[in-house]
């Protein structure tokens, strides 16, 4: 069973919240421990409604206008569990009059990318100099900005219109064989599983429709790990949770880190979160289409 509301807005499953979770927030809802009698749908708010209390409430997202950080995506070897290679992007965020704004600035082998998103439109530069709007780097701008936006952004825009929780039960959770530290030890998971929130979108609602898996340990306010599918794909990607950290004076919460496994627990890739400043005065030119460029420039 789900619960929701009509899906009125343009957001899409990887960045639900590209146009919708900027402008529209809905009504402040008190969370409610979880009733094991109570029906599925009731079950499904009430976790996401204690998860947005843990961090703050509807009005820590409400005072949230910017952000600046890092996120260093760290890609392992599978075999050795031996950190391959490391790239980091360096992230502005703004709720703009049109919508998300976004700008990533990242090396590559062959230069220095930077991309902008003013809530409609992107656009993308190498070393410099303007790529054409065909080019890969200026496509992808709308999804780079939303996926580097969806994670600060949740829980908050699981409440979005167009969003559908349904409650699939007390399930296993798909990592729980995975070790991010093994000197640690194995951690017994609990008795009768984790709770679990299946997240979808309504019909017509933006580009893609992937899906989505919570799961949360009983008297944990946020989840322990998230999976999701993308809309065509037949691989799923799980991802365990580091610490939530909050930043700043409203006191936001990032979580700092988040490892990427496969289905026999061998991690992939991090991607770890640094260097967040909240609510800083970032000027609208730097989300804007440059209207000059020089190649070359770094």
């Amino acid at each position: 069973m789900q619960t929701g509301r009509p899906a009125t807005s343009l957001a899409s499953g990887l960045f639900v919240g590209v146009a919708i979770g900027w402008v529209a927030i809905a009504s402040p809802r008190v969370g409610r421990a979880p009733v094991s009698d109570s029906p599925p749908e009731v079950i499904a708010d009430s976790l996401i409604g204690l998860w947005i209390d843990s961090v703050g409430g509807m009005e820590t997202y409400e005072r949230f206008q910017s952000a600046t950080y890092t996120v260093n995506t760290v890609l392992y070897d599978t075999l050795s569990g031996r950190v391959k290679r490391t790239r980091p992007r360096y992230v502005w965020i703004k709720k703009g009059p049109k919508g998300l704004e976004a700008r990533v600035e990242r090396w590559e082998p062959h230069g220095f990318i930077t991309q902008g998103f003013d809530g409609q439109a992107g656009w993308a530069t190498l070393d410099g100099a303007m790529l054409p709007d065909t080019a890969k780097d200026a496509r992808e701008t709308p999804y780079v900005a939303g996926d580097l936006s969806y994670w600060p952004g949740l829980p908050y825009k699981l409440r979005d219109e167009g969003v559908f929780l349904t409650y699939r039960g007390m399930r296993s959770r798909p990592g729980a064989e995975f070790r991010p530290d093994p000197k640690r030890g194995a951690v017994s998971p609990p008795r009768n599983g984790y709770h679990t929130v299946a997240v979808s979108f309504g019909d017509g609602v933006g580009d893609h429709q992937d899906s989505w898996h919570y799961y949360f340990e009983p008297g944990k306010g946020f989840p322990t790990e998230v999976t999701y599918l993308e809309e065509g794909s037949t691989t799923t990607n799980r991802l365990i949770w580091g610490e939530t950290m909050r930043f700043g004076s409203i006191r936001y919460p990032f979580v700092e880190r988040r490892d990427f496994i496969t289905d026999s627990g061998k991690r992939t890739k991090a991607l770890v979160i640094s260097d967040v400043v909240i609510n800083p005065d970032i000027p609208e030119p730097t989300f804007e289409r440059p209207t000059s460029t020089r190649g070359g420039d770094r």
